[in-house]
């Protein structure tokens, strides 16, 4: 590692640390109690920070070390169950705070304003403080029976849900169990 310079590595350390706490436990944790997924965030951060950081110390670094690091992430399975647009997002921050925080060759204050700039964004567009029952929103839903009326079956969701349902999409019919599972578009909750 030739390349190596430990004050301007602690320094996109103590960056990367700030930003990370920040990112995932005052802004995400604070809001959504998901241990699971701090822990995944962190894991994520950190393994891109070390890479970035060792492959831009043993060398000249172009873009195509970049796009090669998100490729090696597309191959990886980053969960075991479905994750929402939110979790989603707050990873994709995640991994790019821990690659840019990594890479050697960036002015510093710059890191530091994209990584204000990316929890400043997550922070604003994750904001519970809006109100949560008048928002739209996109449920799955498992009925136990099947219900093959659309008309019937927006009224029995709208009953169910007290909101207004906008869309539905049949995901999966299971006539064996009599079920059916959707996806359910809603809109603001009714008073």
């Amino acid at each position: 590692m030739l390349g190596l310079n430990v004050r301007e590595l602690l320094r996109d350390v103590g960056l990367d640390a700030g930003a990370l706490f920040v990112l995932v436990y005052l802004v995400y944790f604070r809001r959504h109690r998901r241990w699971d997924q701090l822990v995944g965030l962190v894991a994520f951060n950190v393994c891109l920070f070390t890479v970035s950081a060792a492959l831009g110390a043993s060398g000249p670094v172009n873009v195509g070390v970049g796009f090669g690091l998100f490729a090696v992430l597309s191959i990886v399975r980053l969960r075991s169950e479905e994750a929402s647009q939110v979790e989603i997002g707050y990873t994709m921050v995640a991994l790019v705070l821990g690659l840019m925080a990594g890479l050697p060759g960036m002015d510093f204050p710059l890191k530091g304003i994209f990584a204000a700039f990316l929890i400043a964004t997550m922070f604003l567009v994750d904001n519970q403080r809006l109100d949560q029952a008048s928002r739209y929103t996109k449920v799955r839903v498992e009925l136990d029976r099947v219900i093959h009326d659309d008309q019937a079956l927006a009224l029995h969701l709208e009953q169910t849900l007290n909101r207004p349902i906008l869309a539905t999409q049949v995901r999966e019919i299971d006539f064996v169990r009599e079920t059916m599972r959707l996806d359910v578009q809603t809109g603001p909750r009714k008073s």
